[in-house]
C-alpha cells in the first residue's frame, strides 16, 4: 500500500443554532419537574409538585463528531479462464490466430486480465465526551454555523463540554473497518478520503431539582433543540479544553503512521488549513 493517497476535506465546528430561550426551557423544566424522581423505585407514590423545587440550571454545549469516509481502489490482476466447450465434435478452438488446448473436461484455458473497481462509503457519529456511537443524524439538516474557536460559545455563564476523541483516533478505526488486503498484480489506485469532518456542538440546558421531603436530588437534561428531555448531570462550572482546535482536527501523521509506518502519504495538513482559516478573519 505505498501509493496509497489520503485525502481530507478541510474540517469544520459547527454549532446549532435556534435553541429555545432560556425562561422557555425553565418553563418547560417546572412543568416535567415530577418526572425527575418517576424513575426511583419503592416508592408509595411519585412525589408531589410542590414539594419540588429547581435548585440549579445551567447551559452546556455538547460535542459530537460527524465523519463520512469513502474509499477507492482500482486495480489489475492476471487470471485464467475457463471455457465450457460442450459439442463434442469439436477438436480445436482457435482464438486471436492461436490454437488452444482443449483438457480432458472439454474445457479452454485462456490467460487475461481483471481490471477490478472496489469503493465502499462509511458514515459515522461519536458523542465526543462520551466516547461512544450514537445516532445524531437527526441534527445534520438543523439550523447551524459554523465558529472557529470553541471560545465563540464560551461566554457568560455557558459550560462547553470537552472532547474527549480526537478526530485521528476516529478516522483510524474507520479506515481498520474498511482497509482490507488487495489480490492484485497491479495497483492503480488506492486512495481513502474523508469527505466530511465536521464537530458539532449541540445546547443543553441542564435543570437540577430537589425534593424537599425525601431529601433527593436529582437531574434532567434538555435538549435546546428538540424539548427532548432525559436523566442527565450538572457540570457547575468551566471546563478545561483536552486538545486545541489544531491537534483535535490533526490527522495527516497520526492516520498515516498507523497505515503505513515509516510511510511517506500525501495528506492534507489539516492545522495549517485551520491556521489561515483564522488569520483570515
Amino acid at each position: 500500500m505505498e501509493n496509497l493517497n489520503l485525502e481530507v476535506i478541510e474540517p469544520r465546528m459547527l454549532v446549532l443554532t435556534g435553541e429555545k430561550s432560556f425562561e422557555e426551557m425553565k418553563e418547560l423544566a417546572w412543568n416535567k419537574k415530577t418526572a425527575a424522581f418517576g424513575g426511583i423505585k419503592n416508592l408509595l407514590s411519585r412525589p408531589k409538585a410542590e414539594d419540588i423545587s429547581i435548585i440549579h440550571a445551567e447551559k452546556q454545549y455538547k460535542p459530537f463528531w460527524h465523519i463520512v469516509c469513502s474509499s477507492n481502489f482500482e486495480y489489475r490482476r492476471m487470471t485464467d479462464f475457463l471455457v465450457q466447450i460442450n459439442d463434442p465434435a469439436v477438436q480445436k478452438v482457435i482464438i486471436f490466430n492461436e490454437e488452444m488446448e482443449i483438457d480432458k473436461t472439454r474445457n479452454v484455458k485462456l490467460h487475461g486480465i481483471e481490471h477490478c473497481l472496489e469503493s465502499s462509503t462509511k458514515e459515522i457519529f461519536i458523542d465526543a465526551y462520551a466516547e461512544n456511537e450514537e445516532d445524531f443524524s437527526r441534527y445534520l439538516s438543523m439550523e447551524k454555523r459554523e465558529i472557529s474557536q470553541t471560545e465563540e460559545l464560551n461566554t457568560g455563564d455557558n459550560i462547553v463540554v470537552p472532547v474527549k476523541m480526537k478526530a485521528a483516533y476516529i478516522v483510524r478505526k474507520l479506515l481498520s473497518d474498511m482497509m482490507k488486503p488487495i489480490d492484485a498484480d497491479e495497483v492503480l489506485d488506492e486512495t481513502v478520503r474523508i469527505e466530511i469532518l465536521d464537530l458539532y456542538f449541540r445546547p443543553i440546558y441542564a435543570f437540577e431539582y430537589s425534593w424537599l421531603p425525601k431529601n433527593k436530588q436529582n437531574v434532567l437534561e434538555f435538549d435546546g433543540i428538540t424539548g427532548e428531555f432525559y436523566s442527565g448531570k450538572v457540570l457547575r462550572e468551566k471546563m478545561a479544553e483536552i486538545f486545541t482546535e489544531e491537534t483535535l482536527f490533526e490527522i495527516g501523521g497520526e492516520v498515516a503512521g498507523t497505515l503505513i509506518p515509516g510511510a511517506s502519504i500525501p495528506v492534507k495538513i489539516l492545522q495549517e488549513s485551520r491556521k489561515r482559516k483564522s488569520n483570515s478573519k
